[in-house]
């Protein structure tokens, strides 16, 4: 029987004295978690029995469950599960669940060019968002049966579309739209971290470091490598035109509103656009973090007038790049300047020079991405950076080449293929 422990918690705090109420919150929200836990080991035991059976009948249907386009990083899963034997790969796209005055949330012109972009790409998509009524579908309501669930974001999911609910029929997994990057509690310690029956990560150095601090030991949690990634093993024989683009990425964490605290877009954005005004002899590209736009207009550091105009300098410059298809780019670079996480991993594996905008309170990162780091060049205020800029994108200065080659190496990233790498642990399961 379901108690709603979390609900009588808040309900009991109300009429007791200030100094107990968090306490009892507390124990509300863990009874909660540990109901929840139970019920999905429950539904585990059930659900695996069945697709081992299904398993040697028919194809398993396997759904990525999708609410942004420029987030989307399995791409190579879905390509090698859409020629197995034993799946066949969806997307099912739905709206997030932020709220209105959130910088996430969505808008029904958002939820269409998610479609239109998998359309495009001629993938099997079904609507999992009622428009006519402006309500989700319950995954299990849906047209095509999920036998496995795919989950890229751990943030602003739906209840009846989320892992606690979806335990019930199919085996959730979760693959994060990001490259492991930061030492954040965000990244293992939430509580859907605990709820999806296979969490994989990138390497064993994160594995073990997420494993050591999560509430649940890293128990679901698996090494694989980043389907994100594969992009570059499936690719490695393949000459790209060099097209010595210089590629400018600012992060959306601005300011202290967040945990990670990464951006450094305030003071060196304009810094930067100057530079490249001056630097017109170079292909510069624009790539900013999907949610900078609208961080920088809720959280009035620049008004829609200004954001704007300076998205607009830009698309006059040269490119402006706002969608997840941007490895070719990369592989087209000469260089690049950025404050995200995720690129200092991904854009190792291009071999080219990165300088690192610096936020002097930023999350400390993870033991992986700290080896990476020290091969690039880095800048925390304007004059390092014009010196890095100087050296790096104009005279085309690059020192440390062999030490981004040997950590590659060591890091394992060249030769792995995560998309086979995830099957065969479901496999293995299944089979």
């Amino acid at each position: 029987m379901y108690l709603p422990f979390y609900e009588i918690a808040r309900t009991l705090a109300l009429f007791t004295p200030l100094k107990y109420r968090y306490a009892i919150r507390k124990w509300g929200y863990e009874k909660k978690i540990n109901q929840n836990l139970k019920y999905i080991s429950c539904n585990k035991k059930r659900v695996l029995k069945k697709l081992r059976k299904d398993i040697k009948k028919r194809k398993l249907n396997v759904v990525f469950y999708v609410y942004d386009h420029t987030k989307w990083k399995c791409q190579s899963l879905y390509d090698l599960m859409d020629k197995s034997e034993n799946f066949t790969p969806y997307v099912f796209v739905t709206k997030n669940c932020a709220s209105r005055e959130n910088f996430n949330f969505q808008t029904f012109e958002d939820l269409n060019k998610v479609i239109d972009f998998f359309k495009s790409k001629n993938m099997r998509v079904l609507l999992a968002y009622d428009k006519d009524n402006d309500k989700y579908i319950p995954f299990q309501n849906m047209s095509v049966k999920a036998d496995i669930i795919f989950y890229q974001h751990p943030w602003y999911i739906e209840t009846q579309q989320g892992p606690v609910v979806c335990s019930k029929f199919a085996l959730t997994c979760y693959v994060p739209y990001f490259i492991a990057t930061s030492i954040s509690q965000t990244e293992y310690y939430l509580r859907f971290h605990q709820y999806v029956q296979n969490h994989y990560v990138l390497n064993d150095l994160v594995k073990d470091f997420y494993s050591e601090n999560a509430p649940n030991k890293g128990v679901n949690i698996k090494s694989v490598g980043h389907p994100m990634l594969d992009f570059f093993y499936l690719n490695k024989d393949k000459t790209f035109e060099n097209k010595n683009y210089v590629i400018y990425a600012p992060h959306w964490s601005v300011d202290n509103k967040n945990v990670l605290f990464w951006g450094t877009f305030l003071w060196n954005g304009q810094f930067i656009l100057d530079y490249a005004k001056e630097h017109t002899e170079l292909n510069w590209v624009f790539k900013p973090h999907p949610c900078l736009k609208a961080y920088l207009k809720n959280n009035n550091h620049l008004s829609a007038k200004e954001i704007e105009q300076y998205w607009q300098d830009w698309k006059n410059l040269g490119i402006v790049c706002e969608d997840g298809n941007y490895l070719d780019v990369f592989m087209q670079s000469k260089a690049m300047i950025t404050d995200c996480g995720s690129f200092e991993t991904e854009y190792l594996l291009t071999k080219k020079p990165l300088i690192h905008l610096k936020s002097l309170k930023a999350m400390p990162f993870n033991p992986s991405v700290e080896k990476i780091v020290k091969t690039y060049y880095s800048a925390e205020n304007i004059d390092e950076l014009k010196k890095a800029l100087d050296k790096v994108v104009v005279e085309n200065y690059d020192d440390k080449k062999q030490e981004r080659i040997e950590v590659m190496s060591e890091l394992g990233y060249e030769n792995n293929y995560a998309a086979q790498n995830i099957i065969n642990d479901l496999l293995g399961t299944l089979l």
